[in-house]
């Protein structure tokens, strides 16, 4: 794995970027980024619940499931 600068990937973890774009961005698979944000917690640069909280779905995008979901339900009928 590359060397990454802390401080940019967290502002960017914190701008809200998603896990794909990261991995994208800092050229990682799903197994690197989990160990990135390992170490970044044990070096308490971030912490456990930041990281929950970014993994939660907003009720926005919780609305927009459902209503895509009725669409391709009424789509089908």
């Amino acid at each position: 794995m590359a060397t990454i600068k802390a401080k940019d990937f967290i502002q960017d973890l914190r701008s809200g970027m998603d896990d794909p774009t990261l991995m994208d961005k800092y050229n990682l698979s799903q197994d690197s980024l989990q160990k990135v944000f390992e170490k970044l917690v044990d070096a308490d640069f971030i912490n456990v619940l930041e990281l929950h909280e970014r993994a939660r779905l907003s009720d926005t995008q919780v609305t927009k499931a459902f209503v895509d979901a009725q669409n391709a339900i009424d789509e089908i009928d």
